[in-house]
């Protein structure tokens, strides 16, 4: 790829570069470099509304923060692998409480990236699909299930 006019000296090794699409009151978003922690992983996401999440984890220390602009910049969520192991307990106890063969069929998969979404506030489809991916990429924590649903 030919290198662009505008593009500066410490890009050339740059992967990744996104600019933020969300109104100013949402904050500044993370200005994030990997080589300031090579033991955090990144992941990013925009959905087709054009709403920006970033999501980071730090394997050693096991806790992550998801971010984005529709949450606030400047108000990452942040979980450990205990506050998310404990939301997924809770997820499960809740899907648990759903009567009827038909209702049940018609849960989505139980899974941390599920319990991930409702303590963040990301739930729709896509973003957990996201999240889903982060988890296993980062932590190994997605489970594939053949089991979908609680007991």
């Amino acid at each position: 790829m030919a290198k662009r006019k505008d593009e500066g000296v410490g890009d050339t090794r740059l992967v990744f570069s996104a600019h933020n699409t969300h109104h100013e009151r949402c904050g500044a978003p993370p200005r994030l470099r990997n080589t300031d922690n090579p033991g955090l992983y990144h992941g990013y996401f925009e959905n087709r509304y054009g709403e920006q999440f970033v999501f980071t984890f730090d394997r050693a220390a096991g806790t992550g923060t998801v971010s984005g602009g529709d949450l606030g910049w400047a108000e990452p969520r942040t979980f450990t692998r205990g506050l998310l192991d404990e939301a997924l307990r809770s997820t499960r106890d809740l899907a648990a409480q759903v009567q009827g063969d038909d209702a049940r069929s018609q849960l989505p998969a139980i899974d941390h990236a599920l319990a991930l979404g409702r303590l963040t506030g990301l739930t729709g489809k896509d973003e957990i699909v996201w999240l889903r991916a982060c988890l296993e990429a980062c932590a190994g924590l997605a489970e594939p299930s053949g089991d979908r649903h609680p007991a």
